[in-house]
């Protein structure tokens, strides 16, 4: 350091040293969000607005993802469901995989429905999954109860006193799908889209099944479309900080961090050039 002026200082300081604060920047997000506030897109604002637009009593299937595709839809369901359960709505969710019902107890898990008020065959309930794809969707929507005998725990159909009125494709208002496979995507276009277009349709895919999903949502057949990503905006949108907003939080602070040290090291540059008889 001996010889050396400030402006040397910070015209050279180590990467060592710029990966830490980035690093310590990264994490304490991580540990405790910072609330930083996050531009809400408009697919994000549609979505949002679809759900907010719901009559009372309505109701609404919810196909959530499988295990595998959980960590990145995370935020996004997790979301969705504080934003539904918040409504004066019914929900029927439905596993399109076999590894589903894990997803569907972590999901409620982050999100008590008794914190909303909400009683499990009262407001909400979980048909379990039913193998077939296409064929299943095609199946609720023609008789439901003869394709769902009983929910995911076994108990009768009948029993469950919100589906004693559910018959067909015709009761429900709306389904939102939260799904990495594009035949699932649009198998529901294709099986309850098309035979009942009022239905408004709330898909969320992988980032990359965008473009895919794109010529649907312009036809109007899909309400809302978005990627898995922005669900920090989701959360920031409805009051209800989560795993996304710790993550937006993090790329945000890492990425002040990095500017506020290119200006320094701009600055220092220049200020170096001048003090040797001008800037070239």
């Amino acid at each position: 350091m001996a010889g050396k002026s400030i402006i040397d200082v910070l015209e050279n300081i180590p990467r060592e040293v710029i990966y830490t604060i980035v690093l310590i920047a990264m994490i304490i997000p991580l540990l405790r969000p910072l609330g930083l506030p996050v531009p809400v897109s408009e697919p994000i604002k549609k979505w949002y607005d679809a759900i907010e637009s719901l009559p009372p009593g309505s109701l609404v299937l919810i196909s959530h993802c499988n295990l595998g595709a959980y960590p990145a839809f995370d935020s996004m369901q997790v979301a969705t469901l504080h934003h539904l359960f918040s409504r004066p709505v019914k929900l029927v969710f439905f596993s399109i995989d076999a590894t589903g019902l894990v997803v569907y107890d972590t999901l409620l898990s982050k999100v008590d429905p008794k914190a909303y008020g909400k009683v499990y065959g009262v407001d909400y309930f979980h048909i379990g999954y039913i193998p077939g794809g296409e064929t299943a969707m095609k199946a609720l929507a023609e008789d439901f109860k003869a394709a769902v005998p009983s929910d995911y725990k076994g108990t009768p159909i009948d029993q469950i006193p919100m589906a004693k009125d559910i018959k067909d494709i015709r009761d429900f208002t709306m389904i939102i799908c939260f799904t990495s496979a594009g035949e699932v995507s649009i198998g529901w276009i294709r099986q309850w889209i098309v035979v009942r277009p009022e239905i408004k349709y709330l898909c969320c895919v992988l980032d990359m099944m965008l473009p895919t999903m794109r010529p649907y949502y312009e036809a109007g057949q899909v309400a809302a479309l978005t990627g898995s990503a922005p669900g920090g905006e989701y959360e920031f949108l409805i009051g209800k900080p989560g795993s996304g907003i710790k993550k937006a939080d993090a790329f945000t602070g890492a990425q002040l961090i990095l500017l506020v040290f290119i200006i320094i090291g701009n600055i220092a540059s220049i200020a170096k050039r001048m003090g040797k008889g001008g800037v070239r």
